[in-house]
């Protein structure tokens, strides 16, 4: 049996585009807003599409070669991981610096490429689920030492702590990227609950 899909996102879709065609102008916020509810629709139909995802036992930890989803997403041995305590950039997000816009949540996906750096990734749950996806704090050795992945990520700016869900675990890494004005905090961004329309999801 199909799982039955979410009338939400395709709610927000037609709102968005009523509210255009009602618009005498269109601005780039109106745009931003389409933007996001084509975003979600397009995510809702993959995950409908997509094969039911195993789920990890808590604190069992488990390995191997991952498939980067985005800057804080991954499927990790037909798990889906979103890492814990952290909240990265949107797919679709665009931020500023000096210079002008730059694809910032294409550049939270490329990070964690390159932190990951082809080798293989342990992730240890912690029990709980979001969306689907298995909660967990994942880790890579890197020339003889362990990285937390989680951690570099908000070290690199382009992640945020989440303290809700961390307790302000990275909160320290995330003082040292903004002083050092590391990624996004080189220039003007959105953080990415906002981007989301969830103000308050990480709380903050």
């Amino acid at each position: 049996m199909s799982r039955r899909r979410s009338s939400t996102p395709w709610v927000a879709l037609a709102a968005a585009i009523a509210g255009l065609l009602g618009a005498t102008q269109i601005s780039e916020a109106d745009w931003m807003r389409l933007g996001r509810a084509v975003w979600r629709v397009v995510a809702t139909l993959q995950e409908d599409e997509a094969p039911r995802r195993r789920q990890a036992p808590a604190g069992e930890a488990f390995s191997g070669q991952p498939r980067v989803i985005d800057g804080d997403t991954l499927d990790v041995e037909g798990i889906r991981v979103r890492m814990q305590g952290i909240d990265a950039l949107e797919g679709d997000q665009q931020c500023n610096r000096p210079g002008g816009r730059y694809a910032c949540g294409r550049e939270a996906r490329e990070r964690l490429v390159e932190l990951i750096g082809g080798q293989a990734v342990t992730c240890v749950p912690d029990g709980t689920e979001t969306h689907g996806r298995s909660v967990a704090v994942c880790s890579v050795r890197q020339g003889g030492r362990e990285i937390d992945l989680n951690a570099a990520m908000v070290r690199s700016g382009l992640a945020f702590d989440c303290p809700r869900y961390s307790k302000g675990r990275y909160a320290a890494l995330e003082a040292e990227a903004k002083a050092e004005k590391a990624g996004a905090w080189a220039g003007r961004f959105t953080y990415p609950w906002s981007h989301r329309d969830r103000a308050g999801a990480c709380g903050r």
